[in-house]
């Protein structure tokens, strides 16, 4: 078989790896992952071609290894471009596809200096090269339900950006781990019991692997658990307090019922004695009188308290409201998100007026598509917006915006389509929630 030939089946191995990277953000992915595969595929047998032949032009010597890592590169930087998904959770993604790569190497090794005992790493026989191939897409096959079902819940429901930013070192410290555990020397192999161990130190670093990974699920599930355990007590809070609220409503309408009797006596009597200046002035105070009102703001019962929670807090403060939300009865966005996400975006908004004069909130919430949900919350501010990148700096403590941080990780969630405006001294956040039609 030719050289060139050769280098290219070689470095083809990357191409069943790539299925394990998208398994668990499929629901993140910008194109259909058919048109996606396509894409990805071609660009990088393409970009494999050039280099093998570049090697082979320039007498490199065997440049299969050296293919792996400009071909892997290329393959992230393509991944995070398809992907709608914050970067650490991308490479955590594509990691955990390439320990698959190496532990499919060690296994495939270990076969080959069975076969061959005086062979190397360098002589990387075929049939090693096929029961790698066959070690990939048995993973294809029989990680397809844990990375979709499992990993995905973590990418959808865990978004603690810190954890992320710093657990993807797990499988690169794994990774590389198995770079130097496979051998180069096949006879070395055969010194002692080195080759009857060996087999029982790489399955014990399989299931220890597989351990550490099913450790992280277990922890982001209990946390994400607890912290919806907080939210609906937060949220019963609320409800409770808007409860409270209905029931000063009825026992009010009572009162009002039971006195309107007098109100009539005595304007009766002022009729009577044709004081009509005094009846006029009397009818209009009692028009006037504030009435503690329950709005309907939507057909879910925690979106509604919540809303009519902030609004109460503004009427108390001192602070103009102007909501608008118009939502079908069947909402696509879960409470917890959509609740988690206004409460932080309003407590903002009042934080942000504390100190105004004239201060108020406008509220928008309306469907564009059936898929899709707006929001718009405006508010004045003075001061100085400081701003990193993406993420604005706290006006309360030192680093970041908890709020807005937790705000930008569930529009990430839903599509990423959220945009912040700081024009005219009016502070405005913009966000477009997309879920997947029919879902």
């Amino acid at each position: 078989m030719p050289k060139v030939c050769e280098d290219l089946l070689y470095s083809s191995i990357i191409l069943p790896m790539i299925p394990l990277c998208f398994y668990p953000v499929q629901r993140y992915v910008k194109n259909r992952l058919s048109v996606l595969a396509g894409k990805i595929v071609i660009a990088l047998l393409a970009m494999v071609s050039c280099v093998v032949l570049v090697g082979r032009i320039y007498s490199l010597g065997d440049v299969t290894d050296f293919i792996i890592y400009p071909a892997g590169i290329y393959f992230l930087y393509l991944y995070n471009r398809e992907v709608r998904l914050s970067f650490s959770k991308k490479l955590f993604a594509f990691l955990s596809a390439c320990l698959v790569g190496g532990f499919s190497k060690l296994y495939a090794t270990m076969f080959d200096y069975t076969m061959h005992p005086s062979g190397n790493a360098l002589a990387f026989s075929y049939e090693a090269l096929g029961v790698q191939v066959l070690f990939l897409v048995f993973a294809d096959v029989i990680l397809y339900l844990p990375l979709t079902r499992y990993m995905g819940w973590v990418m959808e429901n865990f978004h603690e950006e810190a954890v992320w930013k710093r657990v993807w070192c797990f499988p690169a410290f794994f990774l590389a781990s198995t770079y130097f555990m496979y051998p180069r020397v096949y006879r070395n192999m055969y010194v002692g019991y080195v080759r009857q161990l060996y087999p029982f130190v790489l399955l014990f670093f399989t299931f220890f692997v597989v351990f550490i990974y099913f450790l992280f699920y277990v922890v982001a599930h209990s946390f994400v658990e607890k912290q919806k355990t907080e939210i609906a007590n937060q949220m019963l809070l609320i409800q409770g307090a808007q409860y409270q609220q209905l029931l000063r409503n009825v026992e009010e309408n009572s009162r009002i019922r039971h006195d309107f009797r007098h109100q009539l006596i005595v304007i009766s009597e002022l009729v009577g004695q044709k004081e009509y200046e005094k009846l006029k002035e009397y009818v209009g105070r009692y028009i006037d009188e504030e009435q503690a009102e329950m709005k309907l703001y939507s057909y879910s019962a925690a979106l509604n308290a919540l809303i009519s929670y902030y609004e109460s807090i503004c009427l108390r403060r001192g602070i103009e409201t102007d909501f608008a939300v118009s939502l079908p009865k069947k909402q696509q966005v879960s409470d917890q998100d959509f609740c988690v996400m206004l409460g932080n975006l309003l407590e903002n908004a009042m934080d942000g007026v504390r100190d105004m004069e004239e201060p108020y909130i406008r509220l928008k919430i309306w469907q564009t598509a059936s898929n899709m949900v707006a929001v718009k919350v405006e508010n004045p501010y003075q001061g100085e917006i400081k701003k990193e990148g993406r993420h604005y700096r706290s006006s309360k403590r030192e680093g970041f915006g908890q709020g807005l941080e937790s705000v930008n990780m569930i529009a990430m969630k839903y599509g990423d389509m959220m945009e912040v405006l700081t024009d005219g001294g009016i502070f405005t956040v913009k966000i477009l929630l997309q879920t997947p039609s029919g879902e």
